[in-house]
């Protein structure tokens, strides 16, 4: 399966399921905007729409929480959160997942 160098996907904590249909944008830390996608059924976004070229640097996930928390008739203490992190080998692959509640959250690296 083809991918993306940068990865990531969402666990709802409070459901314990994937959050399907979360719009997600990448941005290089001057703020051009790479790519915007929706993560799929499963939470994730592995091909992003736009290809990718990366750079060292720094990169940011912007979540947009709010408009998938309202879609369910819940609120968020959260409009969005964005995820900044750093790419310092090219030859890695960049995977930023993303635990949420409507309260908290947590992110590590991924594999």
């Amino acid at each position: 399966m083809q991918k993306s160098p940068i990865t990531t996907h969402i666990l709802n904590l409070e459901s314990g399921l994937p959050a399907a249909g979360v719009q997600v944008v990448l941005s290089q830390s001057n703020g051009n905007v790479l790519s915007t996608s929706q993560t799929d059924q499963d939470g994730r976004i592995i091909l992003w729409p736009d290809s990718l070229t990366l750079t060292e640097g720094t990169y940011q996930l912007r979540f947009e929480i709010e408009p998938w928390y309202q879609a369910q008739q819940k609120t968020s203490f959260y409009p969005y959160i964005d995820l900044v992190f750093k790419v310092s080998d090219l030859n890695q692959h960049y995977h930023v997942p993303l635990l949420l509640n409507a309260y908290g959250f947590s992110t590590y690296r991924g594999s």
